[in-house]
């Protein structure tokens, strides 16, 4: 039932011309400058130091590298991360 509802949403989407993230739960990353990312729809904090915060995502994971990074706010489909950070990668 995972791809069929998968592909189900996708053609939903494409009928309906919502963007991708809304429709496959995907994660959506706004950076606001070098000292803030939100995150929409994670599954949760995987790893978090000063350094490092990795979060899951339906499509992997995703990692928010710098300095001083700590986690402003947390809700269960969103996560504001403040800091000096220096990189923003989906590991996949």
């Amino acid at each position: 039932m995972g791809k069929l509802g998968s592909k189900m949403r996708r053609i939903a989407a494409d009928w309906l011309e919502l963007p991708r993230d809304v429709a496959g739960n995907l994660p959506r990353v706004i950076m606001i400058g070098p000292y803030r990312v939100h995150v929409e729809n994670h599954q949760g904090v995987e790893h978090f130091n000063m350094e490092e915060i990795r979060m899951r995502t339906e499509k992997g994971q995703l990692a928010i590298r710098g300095k001083s990074l700590i986690i402003h706010a947390i809700y269960s489909d969103e996560v504001w991360v403040e800091g000096e950070i220096s990189e923003v990668k989906y590991l996949g």
